[in-house]
């Protein structure tokens, strides 16, 4: 009768688990053969996909198997998330463009006024505030201010929505570390804001660091790692929870797995560029 009752809950088990992890997995596999992440990272999702089915199924555990659905679903309720992460990813790149097009222009005519706004407001877009600002009133300071008889104006009343724009750059942009100097990637000299060019070496270090975001591909790929790792969490701490050991084990392993989740949430969502939150436009 026991092996009976095993057998029965086994097959329930099997019934309830296959289904759900069967989708997970071919969703996974699908993403690694369109190419849109990293094989390495799809054949480890689904190694760890499958290996919690089996290991849900051995124990036979209510909870763990409880634990490992949720792991498996949570790839579902990851999406909005990743979506939203793989589009400021493509936001990152593009300004990553303005800014490498935009200093190409600038190298041909220097005394191109909008494409020097132009280059603030990329570097404003990809965190580096301080930098932004500073060349911003730099180039207000360059135009000349001399009043012309014939329009009744000058030509720096033609760049008041830029002088505005910097104004509230200047409101907004209060986190001290963006202002900071920055180190130049190949010599590791600091720059003060406002300059373009390494002031030791003369590299275009702004170009160089906007243009270090990565690949859509990588991006894809730490979003499968990470969710593989939440996968393998959950039901860990489970386990942990249904070993001998009474309650210290439980609080133990729902402890850990907590701080585990944590920890992958913080390295897959984080935004190492400093990317802001809204886009700020001269427009």
């Amino acid at each position: 009768m026991g092996v009976a009752g095993d057998a029965l809950s086994t097959l329930v088990s099997l019934v309830f688990l296959l289904p759900i992890f069967t989708c997970c997995t071919l969703v996974v596999l699908k993403w690694t053969i369109s190419g849109d992440i990293d094989p390495l990272a799809g054949v480890l999702a689904m190694f760890v996909l499958v290996g919690t089915m089996f290991v849900s199924l051995a124990t036979k555990n209510q909870v763990m198997q409880g634990v490992a659905v949720v792991g498996a679903i949570s790839l579902i309720a990851m999406f909005p998330f990743a979506a939203n992460y793989l589009d400021r990813h493509d936001l990152r790149e593009i300004n990553a463009e303005h800014i490498d097009k935009t200093i190409l222009e600038l190298s041909i005519r220097p005394d191109n006024f909008p494409a020097w706004f132009k280059l603030a407001e990329s570097l404003f877009t990809a965190g580096y505030h301080g930098h932004a600002i500073a060349l911003a009133e730099q180039t207000l300071e360059r135009i000349p201010n001399n009043m012309d008889p014939f329009h009744n104006r000058s030509m720096r009343d033609m760049y008041r929505s830029e002088e505005i724009m910097i104004k509230k750059w200047r409101r907004d942009a209060t986190n001290p570390k963006r202002h900071m100097p920055i180190a130049c990637p190949k010599c590791g000299q600091k720059n003060q804001p406002g300059t373009i060019n390494c002031i030791k070496c003369e590299t275009p270090y702004l170009l160089l660091l906007s243009r270090n975001v990565g690949t859509r591909t990588g991006a894809f790929a730490k979003l499968v790692i990470g969710w593989a790792l939440i996968a393998g969490l959950l039901p860990f701490g489970a386990f942990l929870g249904t070993m001998d050991g009474g309650g210290l084990f439980a609080i133990g392993g729902t402890l850990a797995a907590v701080a585990g989740v944590g920890v992958v949430l913080w390295w897959v969502f984080r935004d190492p560029s400093g990317q802001p939150e809204k886009f700020q436009s001269f427009s």
